[in-house]
């Protein structure tokens, strides 16, 4: 049996790229090749799919016409739950995800081509306690797909898991499961040029934002695996999808550019005294019901000039999909985590990842704490903070502490609220220092 295989993973709605990604999988495709997307095609990051609730994401999709798709966690913990529950409705293909319930979410199947049955699985990140709070279950992966593999293997000639764990989960799932023949990965962003054999299993990625489209061959009759990049670039735009995506863009920035406020306009400095990241972390701390919040300068990417107020306005200054989380600690734990932002280092920190969409952290910015009041070294402090913080890489420490998160607010929904005249929200008192 020879098995064709065409993949790509997290988009991150970087659609600028996506027309040379079908202009390559319409060159590269035969009647009977497989085309994978493996997760995170979707990011509120874009006012389009921000717009239309992801529903941009799954009309390009369908343009593609996948053999299946499973999901990231972009889509899984960052959409609310109706979000998530409506955006596959009027997808033409089917959605793999055997490690979470959901109405959309399919356990393995198998595709019969003319040479063989192939079986395909999906497994997305186990975010368990996000996933949780916005009302769905998920299990951990591993269990999982022992269950999908009983279930499968036997009745097919190749068997693949679509996966959007991550390039060191996908090497300790080949370890396992030895029976699996290709791990298609994503999440972790690694560009694997020739793919990863890892206990027999081939492991592939193809890095993301639209910079690689993947290929896979596989003779079944000779034991041959071979995984191959190619650089988009090299691509030029497919015309019909380029006109797609104008028109769905341009109609999505519209409804967002619909005015919901006004203000006398708010400035923001990444390194000094800004009233927009003030608004925001008093906003942050009322919302919680707070003792403390705390924000960085560089959350907001710039200052909302005076005027009308729209939602698009919101979004182009605050984009990450991130949400407010209260977190536990005593008055020495406090003391400890401002020590370490309160410094030239923390300021010019750049982060990638953890639903950081900005350059750089910037100064933080304080609602209910003063310089005149010292903190109680053994009382417990409620503090708000955004959600990347209490992940670990940043702060080990706070991933640890007593915690919870607000969802499916981001923190640019906070501000909507807070600056919309439709909002009673805006009326309530902004707690002061």
């Amino acid at each position: 049996m020879k098995l064709h295989i065409i993949h790509y993973n997290d988009l991150h709605s970087h659609f600028d790229m996506w027309p040379r990604y079908m202009s390559f999988v319409k060159e590269h495709r035969t009647y009977d090749s497989l085309v994978f997307d493996l997760g995170d095609h979707a990011d509120r990051v874009d006012p389009a799919t921000e717009a239309t609730k992801g529903k941009i994401n799954t009309h390009l999709l369908n343009a593609l016409m996948p053999t299946a798709v499973t999901i990231g966690n972009n889509e899984g913990i960052t959409f609310p739950h109706d979000w998530l529950a409506d955006l596959y409705t009027e997808a033409d293909f089917p959605v793999l995800v055997s490690n979470l319930e959901a109405p959309f979410a399919k356990q393995g199947v198998i595709h019969e081509l003319p040479t063989g049955k192939v079986g395909v699985f999906g497994l997305t990140a186990p975010y368990i306690e996000l996933y949780g709070l916005l009302g769905w279950t998920i299990e951990e992966p591993f269990d999982v797909a022992a269950r999908e593999i009983e279930r499968l293997r036997q009745e097919v000639d190749v068997l693949i898991c679509l996966s959007h764990l991550g390039f060191y989960q996908d090497e300790e799932l080949a370890m396992r499961f030895p029976e699996l023949d290709l791990i298609i990965g994503a999440h972790t962003h690694h560009v694997l040029d020739d793919g990863v054999v890892k206990n027999g299993v081939l492991i592939t990625q193809a890095g993301k934002h639209g910079q690689y489209a993947g290929e896979i061959y596989m003779n079944t009759d000779t034991g041959e695996k071979e995984a191959v990049l190619h650089s988009l670039h090299d691509y030029v735009e497919d015309e019909a999808t380029a006109k797609l995506l104008d028109r769905e863009q341009y109609l999505a920035e519209q409804q967002m550019k619909e005015p919901i406020g006004e203000t006398a306009g708010l400035a923001n400095d990444w390194f000094s005294e800004s009233p927009f990241s003030q608004l925001l972390v008093e906003t942050m701390r009322d919302w919680c019901e707070a003792d403390i919040a705390c924000v960085p300068a560089g959350i907001l990417l710039g200052s909302l000039p005076p005027g009308p107020v729209s939602a698009f306005d919101l979004h182009r200054l605050c984009p990450h999909p991130i949400n407010p989380c209260k977190v536990t600690m005593t008055g020495v734990e406090l003391q400890t985590f401002l020590d370490e932002v309160n410094t030239e280092q923390f300021e010019h920190l750049k982060v990638r990842g953890l639903g950081f969409r900005g350059k750089l952290m910037g100064r933080m910015h304080y609602a209910g704490l003063t310089d005149h009041q010292p903190l109680e070294p053994t009382r417990d402090y409620s503090v708000v903070l955004p959600d990347m913080f209490t992940f670990g890489p940043l702060f080990p420490a706070i991933k640890e502490m007593p915690k919870e998160y607000f969802m499916p607010e981001l923190l640019r929904d906070l501000l909507f609220e807070r600056l919309s005249e439709k909002s009673e929200y805006n009326e309530l008192h902004v707690r002061k220092p």
